[in-house]
């Protein structure tokens, strides 16, 4: 499957808050064999959220993370209702859940106003639940609430064979491109990454067919 991440939040942007929640979600994702095609950064705005969601949902299914919680700039359930065209309403069962952390009223109010038809999950570590409406999961952005959470929605994707090797070369990434594109043509079916270190460059080799993983490691060592 393909996958798309919304992150969502002003702190993201500014640089006060470093982002860890798409690399997290992507590893987790990568490693089930599945592919994140996009991550997008968007601020605590309702249309730019909506916007970049309208964009997304070419995809098979998009994770959003941050944005649910009860203060003014939590618009993040706003925004998915508006881009896939449903109203929000009160739910009565996030209600419940939040009851757990707290009674303050305005807090309660905010947090269960969700788009009408959203399926409800629960957050266990927090206050904030997570939803899945149509093909969009808004996960709280708190990185062990949205770990809590994403774990529970992650379980409806199948895992499909993924395998991963690697190759470290003594030296720079420039004296080897040659080598790396004449691997990349003769395997178009491998993902090659590149990523250069200091004093070396580590070769990533990733796909379905473990076989051909090797092959193109092999013949990259032959290159060489």
């Amino acid at each position: 499957m393909k996958f798309a991440i919304l992150v969502v939040g002003n702190e993201i942007l500014s640089g006060e808050v470093q982002e860890s929640n798409a690399n997290y979600i992507a590893k987790k994702l990568t490693m089930m064999g599945h592919r994140v095609e996009r991550i997008v950064t968007v601020p605590d705005r309702v249309e730019d959220i909506a916007e970049e969601l309208k964009r997304l949902l070419r995809y098979d299914f998009v994770f959003v993370t941050g944005g649910l919680g009860a203060t003014h700039d939590d618009v993040t359930a706003e925004g998915i209702a508006r881009a896939i065209e449903r109203r929000l309403i009160h739910s009565d069962e996030v209600e419940r859940f939040v009851k757990r952390w707290t009674d303050k009223r305005e807090v309660i109010n905010k947090v269960s106003q969700v788009p009408m038809g959203a399926e409800i999950i629960e957050n266990s570590v927090g206050v904030v639940p997570a939803f899945v409406i149509d093909k969009v999961a808004a996960l709280p952005g708190v990185p062990n609430e949205m770990r809590d959470t994403f774990g529970k929605i992650v379980k409806r994707f199948s895992k499909e064979d993924y395998h991963v090797d690697y190759l470290r070369i003594d030296g720079y990434e420039e004296n080897i491109v040659n080598q790396l594109h004449k691997v990349v043509e003769k395997f178009p079916e491998v993902e090659i990454g590149s990523y250069p270190k200091p004093g070396y460059v580590l070769v990533k080799f990733s796909g379905r067919d473990p076989s051909k993983v090797a092959e193109a490691k092999k013949y990259l060592e032959s290159l060489l």
